[in-house]
């Protein structure tokens, strides 16, 4: 028998499984002298990822700060980090809270959250804790409040008419209404024209509410009011298909 086929259908030891992943595929084949595909397949078998190789100054950063944030700045998953930190027997470092200085409290409520953190190296988390027990609000919020004026104006005319007065997005202001339970006394109605009627049915209403400029539910709802039937396409007949074949 083949000697590759022989190391193909080997089966693989404990200390094989080990090595998965350690190294490149072709590299590991070599070594075990296995076939690239066998090495491969056995990897993705045992859903082993590839590491990438660990460096001295990869492993000199490791245990001074937490994992997770080594595993940011290694570009690495945050469980091999762990995995290594153990089989060097380094310790776990934890985050170790650190006083705030006058000027960095200084920068919450005036520079947005992610630049404090950038800047003071605190966590995300502590700087938004930190700041709302200053009773700080947050700088790069955006905050669009409603005027009295402009609630007076909800469900008396179209929503749409209501968002080019006010300069708002038509979607903003049905969640304003429907949150302040304002029923919609002006909704937006369709003017049907005699040629327009004359349409209904001869396509489908996604078509003639694209044409009229009005939406597919006002065109399916007339054409029900009107009991007009359903568009449906033709079907190409059997003699147009002989036909195209010939």
């Amino acid at each position: 028998m083949d000697m590759k086929m022989e190391a193909h259908r080997k089966r693989w030891t404990v200390e094989e499984d080990e090595l998965l992943g350690t190294k490149s595929d072709r590299a590991l084949a070599r070594k075990l002298g296995r076939s690239v595909a066998a090495v491969k397949g056995r990897r993705h078998h045992k859903r082993i990822r590839f590491l990438k190789p660990w460096r001295p100054e990869d492993d000199k950063v490791l245990g001074t700060r937490p994992d997770n944030q080594i595993a940011r700045l290694l570009g690495r998953p945050a469980y091999t980090v762990a995995w290594r930190r153990r089989k060097l027997g380094i310790p776990y470092r934890r985050y170790e809270r650190r006083p705030w200085t006058q000027d960095e409290l200084e920068l919450l409520g005036v520079k947005p959250d992610a630049e404090v953190v950038r800047v003071t190296g605190h966590p995300l988390s502590t700087v938004m804790f930190k700041r709302q027990e200053l009773g700080r609000p947050k700088p790069d919020q955006v905050m669009d409040y409603w005027q009295p004026e402009e609630d007076q104006l909800l469900g008396m005319m179209p929503d749409a008419e209501v968002a080019k007065k006010t300069g708002r997005k038509t979607n903003s202001v049905i969640k304003r209404r429907l949150r302040l339970c304002i029923l919609n006394r002006a909704p937006a109605r369709h003017v049907w024209t005699p040629g327009e009627v004359v349409l209904l049915g001869t396509m489908s209403d996604r078509q003639l509410a694209e044409q009229i400029g009005c939406s597919k539910y006002v065109v399916t709802f007339k054409r029900r009011t009107l009991k007009i039937p359903t568009y449906h396409s033709p079907k190409p007949s059997c003699l147009s298909w002989t036909q195209g074949g010939n």
